[in-house]
């Protein structure tokens, strides 16, 4: 049984990545070709996108007596509903933010879950495993979306409709998937309302720091490459299809070392390497013709989103420290809430410094984020003395 429902479960998060996989391609293109928006505008957009991280905590407070899947379904039903909304192209740019905001209300809610169910469908010794093999489903998921984005657009003529239309198509698809999952261990039970304990401290501070970081660059590295080098929804697709296919082998890979070294090392490595990422970005566009440039900035997408995936090894550090996993749902939905706190500000600032200075002090920023994450991470403890309260 439980077999069968990690297959499930990790079908529906493909389903639900192929809709990302669009809505990512081409949502930067979207906004600077059909409404012109400027590198200020689109960090103040994100402000709008990240509200419902904030809302989320207070959303599911709200509704502990529904169980988990339902939630799942309603908010994959509604991504579905504002892709269709923003594939009928408003002319007026207000609607196209309301559309963005539900979607991300959508998003939000089931990125919390989906961490949730993660770990009741997974063992304590193996939960790296996991979230790796999720990062892999994850992957083929944006290699369809992608692939569907850069050869529909691309090749056939597809306009932004069609592919926001397929997109909606593939969340409702996920919303079917969920509906067959089986509430299982902490996700059968009542959750509670809203988890704030000192004893997460340092998993809340991890969330803190990795939400500026993830904003910076799912936001304006892609942005260096459609506004400084030119680059058309469809490359971006195929950009983002070439990463996808790397991560379906090197994420379950990067979920076994999580296991194998522990989240400490694990993220201590993460940081640093993202420091690299970071002087890259900052410095590429500017030393090396574009013929070099672009090749390069493509290196440090994929290798950036790679390092995404290693998110995962919060969860599984907080499944270790929590007391009980009643606890985890709400204080992963704590967590976020703290995340995009920093995630609706960061993008305004970074895109007020883009503007005023240029587009290299903004991954100077980052930079200085990521030495702040190898010393959070430094303070995790060794994986010896980690032990999970329950299995």
């Amino acid at each position: 049984m439980i077999r069968s429902q990690k297959k499930i479960f990790l079908v529906s998060i493909a389903l639900a990545a192929a809709a990302s996989g669009i809505f990512f391609s081409v949502i930067n293109n979207y906004l600077f070709e059909i409404y012109s928006v400027d590198a200020e505008g689109r960090g103040f957009l994100e402000f709008f996108r990240e509200m419902p991280g904030v809302l989320t905590v207070l959303f599911l407070a709200a509704i502990v007596a529904i169980r988990e899947k339902y939630i799942m379904v309603a908010a994959a039903v509604l991504i579905a509903g504002s892709l269709v909304g923003m594939a009928a192209i408003p002319s007026e740019y207000v609607a196209v933010v309301m559309w963005i905001f539900l979607w991300s209300v959508g998003a939000h809610v089931n990125m919390s879950l989906q961490q949730s169910y993660g770990v009741a469908l997974s063992e304590h010794h193996s939960r790296g495993r996991l979230f790796g093999l999720v990062g892999g489903m994850r992957g083929a998921g944006y290699i369809v979306g992608a692939s569907l984005v850069w050869i529909g657009m691309g090749r056939f003529g597809l306009d932004y409709g069609h592919v926001l239309a397929a997109a909606a198509g593939f969340s409702l698809a996920a919303a079917a998937g969920y509906w067959l999952l089986k509430p299982r261990e902490h996700t059968a039970r009542r959750r509670r309302r809203l988890v704030f304990k000192r004893r997460y401290s340092l998993f809340y501070l991890l969330a803190v720091l990795f939400g500026v970081r993830k904003q910076i660059f799912l936001v304006f590295a892609p942005w260096v490459l459609v506004k400084i080098f030119s680059l058309t929804a469809s490359r971006i697709a195929f950009l983002m299809m070439m990463a996808a296919v790397v991560g379906i082998f090197v994420k379950p890979l990067l979920g076994r070392c999580i296991d194998r070294f522990g989240e400490r090392r694990v993220l201590m490595a993460d940081a640093t390497v993202l420091i690299f990422i970071c002087a890259g970005y900052g410095l590429v566009p500017h030393l090396f013709l574009p013929e070099l440039a672009v090749p390069l900035l493509y290196g440090l997408y994929i290798a950036d989103d790679l390092l995404f995936s290693l998110r995962s090894a919060h969860t599984t550090y907080l499944s270790k420290i929590s007391r009980s996993h009643e606890d985890l749902t709400a204080t992963i939905s704590m967590s976020f809430a703290i995340e995009h706190v920093v995630s609706m500000t960061g993008p305004i600032l970074a895109g007020v410094i883009w503007v005023k200075f240029g587009s290299s002090w903004v991954f100077a920023m980052a930079g200085v984020v990521a030495i702040a994450m190898f010393a959070a991470s430094s303070r995790i403890p060794r994986r010896s003395e980690l032990t999970g309260s329950r299995t």
